[in-house]
């Protein structure tokens, strides 16, 4: 009797909870936007009766009900706890290494690579502006102690070299020595695909060093110890310790203008102190991605320091290019992902003195974006003539 009646009030409260589960779900409020996941969340789905007899409306449900299940945040840490004690060391295109994430990179994608390649080379034979190209290694090949056992990797220096030896007139900058010098320091995030303020600034150096500037160097200052960036949200894990985002404050004013494509909002600053509260603490260098930013410095330059630089890049820039403010006086920053327009409507490529390609090496050898130039520039009638 005893059994039975432990048996019944097990499975009331198991009643009570699920009831209670299923009024919470309906009662409390709906978000849009999961911060610590980074993604929107399913909106509820349209009825129909051909989707309700397809089976594609119940599924939506599912995926409705799944996205805002009350502690959502709290299932997945436990999820991702319990799936790494059961011995996963990978999830969602993440690897669970030891006291890091870190980006499990695809093999380089060949057709998308040499378009790359070709419109590096394409524009660098139509401008009269000297040309540089860095690709920066991930954290998986500048510290692979750092990786869980038995993960499968390749070989990003050969690749990043085989890329180099491919490019005409434009001289390639390689970070990977200097990186693989400092591996055991803090140059990538544990939480984050990026490199941290002072890998970027070790590049920073080289670049200078590669083209007769002179590096400066930076104070650093800490503005966030709770950083939990890309590969926290991708992964679902959450016992990895919170990363420390650090700034190399400089000796002058700097402003930024954003065009977002259509149209240009200016900025005292090229620091955006806004998204240290949010999730995404990355923006914090230059705000969100967007086609094209422009940084200044407020100071009167002369000599090297009056000369401007144009950037085409992804993320990895975005914590290096105020440093350059100390070699340039205005750095434009152009990211093919949301640039669209002829190029040549919105830059005069002749205004500066020099253009860089920065890229990390994922989003250069397994997306096409940069192959954007051969169709978004066009040589202008005097570099027709000089040619």
């Amino acid at each position: 009797m005893k059994k039975l009646t432990y048996n019944r009030v097990f499975f009331y409260i198991l009643v009570v909870a699920w009831a209670a589960l299923t009024v919470l779900n309906f009662a409390a409020p709906k978000k849009d936007f999961s911060e610590n996941e980074n993604r929107y969340l399913a909106s509820f789905p349209k009825f129909t009766l051909a989707r309700l007899v397809n089976g594609d409306f119940m599924a939506d449900v599912e995926n409705y009900i799944n996205d805002h299940f009350v502690f959502r945040d709290g299932w997945v840490a436990v999820q991702s706890s319990l799936e790494y004690a059961s011995g996963k060391r990978e999830n969602s295109g993440v690897y669970i290494g030891k006291g890091a994430l870190l980006s499990i990179i695809d093999e380089p994608d060949g057709k998308s690579t040499a378009k790359n390649i070709e419109a590096i080379n394409y524009f660098a034979s139509q401008i009269n502006v000297p040309v540089s190209l860095m690709i920066v290694p991930s954290a998986s090949e500048i510290q692979p102690e750092k990786l869980p056992n038995f993960a499968v990797t390749w070989s990003q220096r050969d690749v990043i070299a085989d890329i180099y030896s491919q490019c005409e007139g434009v001289k390639c900058v390689s970070v990977y020595e200097i990186l693989k010098e400092h591996f055991a320091d803090y140059i990538y995030y544990r939480t984050d695909h990026h490199w941290t303020t002072y890998g970027s600034y070790l590049a920073y150096a080289e670049y200078c060093r590669a083209l007769g500037l002179l590096p400066h160097d930076y104070v650093a200052e800490t503005v966030s110890n709770s950083f939990n960036g890309t590969l926290y949200s991708k992964s679902g894990v959450r016992f990895i310790k919170s990363d420390t985002i650090e700034s190399y404050k400089l000796g002058f004013n700097a402003r930024c203008d954003v065009y977002s494509g259509g149209e240009t909002k200016s900025y005292d600053s090229v620091y955006f102190d806004e998204y240290l509260d949010v999730k995404d603490k990355y923006a914090y260098f230059l705000g969100t991605n967007q086609p094209i930013v422009t940084i200044y410095r407020d100071t009167d330059s002369d000599g090297d320091n009056a000369k401007k630089l144009l950037v085409f890049k992804d993320s990895y820039a975005h914590c290096m290019a105020p440093m350059l403010l100390e070699n340039y006086s205005q750095v434009t920053l152009v990211d093919l992902r949301y640039f669209r327009q002829q190029l040549n409507s919105v830059i005069d490529v002749a205004d500066y003195d020099d253009v860089l390609f920065l890229y990390g090496i994922d989003s250069f050898v397994n997306s096409d974006d940069i192959y954007m130039l051969k169709f978004l520039y066009k040589p202008t009638a005097d570099k027709t003539a000089d040619s």
